[in-house]
């Protein structure tokens, strides 16, 4: 496909770089001079220094035979923009990156498509939720959801004493009965691994699992999580996710506490929930998390647009024993050492928007399992076109032109969750999660499109 993408952040960057595994033809419009020459020595793609709302620029970039815009840029009146001009040209698929409600919410008064849209991303709403999958699962190390939350991916560190310890896949399956949970990868010691049936477990691998949200309890007990319907929350912030957060914890059984250090912040969140204590004041003051007794806090979670604040709130809550915290930062360059210096989760929004729109684009990559484990192992969610070699075909027979190392873990199909065998028969429109190594992912890409796709 022929694709422009107006925005050369860590959101168009990220874009940029996976695209170009998929053998598309990349054209990519960004304002900052500094950022085009940087991305120019990084990624073979047609770079353009300018405004991605003019429309000669986007006539430069290939609009008029391109197949997909993509509008990233952290402006939304530029996204905006950039959708209705290549409306106007008739470009089929118009992804627009919008950080204001005002465009998605229940109450909007406005028609995206009108505008020029097809798709759009909430960057603070995905981080929200990617925010509260560790809420759900806690002690994760990995997190990721599929369709919509109900295929759940989750990473863990086996301790001696977790119930997965010592076992085989195939001993734990013959244990859980009929529920679902595939265990689809292994770090151990740094090098990441695709267990057969009969790989041990051992204390210290950091395994990854990937099962239908009904089996989640199941998966719990195996991990030692106890399902609490009553934690303890705190969350601090001023940024758009400060609300979308609230939104998700206002109807749980959760007791939450919002602290924010604007006042008039303060008094519209106050306003805006009913079951949410909220609070005036300055996290990175050590009396103020004392007197909210956070050590008794099950998670401490710091999401304002402030890296800096996010950062240091966050030491300073796990300092005075808070149970579990996490932190979102714009900064791409340290997520080791924090976590090295006990923040257990750093999400970059930037990041968390980009695989998004991936997933909206269809391939559904993900690559939280490398990036936050250093593990050469991803999971990717395919959808089978009608056209595509292996419709009518058996799971066995297409396992043979994988490369080693790659799996089919789960399928879902017409709303039902299928974990597949040998003679399981892939059909057009089944959504496949696949797991493989990194190198293997455009040959395994193309499997699932029509032929001559990537020509």
């Amino acid at each position: 496909m022929r694709i422009v993408i107006v925005g050369g952040g860590v959101v168009g960057f990220s874009l940029a770089e996976h695209l170009l595994q998929d053998k598309h033809t990349l054209s990519l419009i960004e304002l900052d001079k500094d950022l085009c020459d940087s991305i120019g020595q990084k990624l073979d793609v047609q770079i353009l220094h300018g405004s991605g709302s003019s429309p000669e620029m986007l006539r430069q970039a290939g609009i008029e035979k391109a197949d997909m815009v993509l509008a990233v840029t952290p402006n939304d009146e530029v996204n905006l923009v950039v959708c209705a001009l290549a409306a106007q040209y008739e470009v089929k698929r118009r992804i627009a990156r919008l950080r204001s409600s005002e465009f998605i919410s229940e109450n909007a008064q406005v028609s995206l498509d009108r505008l020029g849209i097809t798709s759009v991303i909430h960057p603070e709403q995905v981080m929200a939720d990617q925010v509260m999958q560790f809420v759900e699962t806690p002690h994760a190390i990995d997190s990721a959801n599929f369709e919509g939350g109900r295929v759940l991916l989750r990473g863990y560190r086996l301790r001696e004493n977790m119930k997965l310890a010592g076992k085989t896949p195939m001993e734990v399956r013959q244990e859980i009965g009929d529920a679902v949970v595939l265990f689809v990868a292994i770090n151990r010691g740094g090098r990441g691994m695709i267990p057969t049936g009969n790989t041990r477990f051992e204390p210290g691998d950091i395994v990854y699992s990937l099962f239908p949200r009904d089996s989640l309890d199941v998966f719990s007990d195996l991990v030692g999580i106890e399902r609490k319907k009553h934690r303890k929350i705190i969350v601090t912030g001023d940024s758009y996710s400060f609300v979308q957060m609230g939104t998700m914890l206002n109807d749980s059984d959760h007791h939450t506490t919002f602290v924010s250090r604007d006042y008039k912040r303060a008094e519209e969140i106050a306003g805006q929930f009913d079951h949410i204590d909220v609070i005036h004041g300055d996290c990175t003051d050590a009396d103020l998390l004392r007197e909210l007794n956070v050590d008794s806090a099950s998670f401490f979670i710091s999401v304002s647009d402030s890296s800096d604040y996010n950062i240091l709130s966050t030491l300073l809550a796990k300092a005075e024993g808070a149970h579990e915290v996490v932190a979102t930062s714009t900064e791409t360059r340290h997520d080791r050492l924090f976590n090295s210096i006990g923040i257990d989760h750093v999400i970059n929004p930037r990041l968390t928007a980009a695989r998004a729109i991936l997933d909206i684009i269809a391939r559904g990559h993900i690559g939280a399992v490398v990036e936050l484990s250093n593990v050469d192992i991803e999971a990717a969610r395919y959808i089978v076109e009608a056209e595509s070699e292996i419709v009518g075909q058996k799971v066995k027979r297409i396992a043979k032109k994988f490369k080693a190392g790659a799996i089919i873990g789960i399928i879902v199909r017409d709303d039902r969750i299928v974990l597949p065998g040998g003679e399981t028969v892939i059909e057009a429109d089944d959504h496949i999660i696949v797991i493989t190594h990194h190198k293997h992912l455009p040959t395994v890409a193309k499997l699932f499109k029509p032929r001559g796709f990537f020509k």
